[in-house]
């Protein structure tokens, strides 16, 4: 038999349709009536104004998968549960989310403190469990494949941010830092992470000095600071107590910059800290200001929930996990059938841990070995009250 050239062009072309068309994974068609996604966030304590932003990102997410049809034609429901920024709640919470409400996956909390002890349960418990904002260094290395983080670090980010303020103020030779002691990522920030940061910049670490969340007077941890001359400030802790300790540093005088850890990248810190953090450095994974039309259309509707208030990270990296979820669910052969729970969430590990270049609303969203995100940061400064990109 022979071919004409005709046909050959034909086959190859047809060929090369059914290598685009058949994904790399495996669809399988969604079972039940509802896709049950676990979500656990703060709406109390020292990171409130994150679990509201992320609880806010996640519902904007499911309205708009609903509203399109769901996942492989299933609403998704969201299983909420307030941990109040309590790691033993975050415990309990994931038990039931795992054992009685089935849920496929979990996404939350927001502290390191509370991935801390999430994450060796999702191990334990077999479930994927990915934090949208938690930071500190090692919390995934012994629980993989089971725990993620959307947050590329505090290590990658605060190198960024010193760089920026150094751009800008090449005087400075030596820092203080002021850090919670009770809190996971602002004591792996100050103890772990600026220290060898301002190492490798050749700056003096003049002094360390702690405070506890529900501290309200920081004037005898400034006064401290301030004796060793410091020419910038570093702050490791949430935006309330930044921007206090902020106010106390120039009602004492101080003119230097000050660096924020990861937590002070809100717009709270701006509501409360006003004129006073003005020139405020610090870094982001997901900026709010970036002009795209993604951003600004989810912005727009954030604006519409929260009575105004821009939102930080956690809202924006939780609406780009409701839709990675959905897009594992679609194409790793997730059943949603009762007596596939343990196979679905296996897949659905799977599908997380070979997440590449997803094109979310925080950028490219590439998960690493460790079940990091391994995305873009953005150095951050207050400019006439909002987050600009630092020049």
């Amino acid at each position: 038999m022979t071919w004409s050239s005709r046909t050959l062009a034909q086959l190859l072309v047809g060929s090369l349709v059914l290598l685009v068309a058949v994904p790399g994974d495996t669809a399988a068609k969604v079972a039940g009536t509802k896709v049950r996604l676990g979500v656990i966030m703060p709406m109390a304590g020292l990171f409130v104004d994150w679990g509201q932003h992320g609880l806010i990102g996640a519902e904007i997410a499911r309205e708009e998968i609903n509203a399109a049809g769901g996942i492989g034609g299933v609403p998704v429901e969201l299983v909420v549960g307030d941990d109040r920024g309590d790691p033993k709640e975050s415990v309990t919470l994931t038990r039931r989310m795992a054992q009685t409400d089935n849920v496929l996956m979990i996404h939350g909390s927001i502290s390191s403190s509370s991935a801390g002890v999430m994450f060796p349960l999702a191990a334990s418990l077999k479930i994927p469990i990915v934090s949208p904002t938690a930071a500190a260094p090692g919390l995934t290395d012994k629980s993989r494949p089971w725990a993620f983080l959307m947050n590329p670090g505090a290590a990658k980010a605060l190198g960024s941010g010193l760089a920026a303020l150094r751009k800008q103020h090449p005087g400075v030779k030596k820092a203080a830092v002021l850090y919670n002691s009770a809190d996971a990522i602002s004591t792996a920030e100050a103890t772990r992470v600026m220290p060898a940061v301002f190492q490798q910049a050749k700056i003096e670490l003049s002094d360390s000095i702690t405070f506890q969340t529900g501290d309200l007077d920081f004037s005898a941890q400034v006064t401290r600071a301030l004796a060793k001359q410091p020419d910038m400030l570093f702050l490791g802790s949430g935006s309330r107590e930044a921007a206090l300790i902020a106010k106390e540093a120039r009602r004492q005088g101080f003119k230097g910059p000050m660096q924020g850890g990861v937590a002070t990248a809100t717009p709270d810190l701006i509501a409360i800290g006003g004129d006073i953090v003005e020139g405020w450095y610090t870094t982001t994974y997901a900026w709010n200001e970036r002009p795209i039309p993604r951003v600004q259309a989810f912005v727009k509707k954030f604006l519409e929930r929260s009575g105004g208030k821009r939102p930080n990270s956690s809202a924006l990296a939780m609406y780009d996990q409701i839709f990675i979820s959905k897009r594992c669910v679609e194409t790793a052969g997730i059943t949603n059938k009762p007596d596939d729970l343990a196979a679905d969430r296996d897949r659905l590990a799977k599908c997380w841990s070979g997440l590449k270049n997803y094109d979310g609303a925080i950028g490219a969203v590439s998960m690493n070995d460790l079940g990091v995100n391994v995305g873009q940061i953005w150095a951050l400064t207050v400019k006439r009250g909002v987050f600009t990109l630092a020049e």
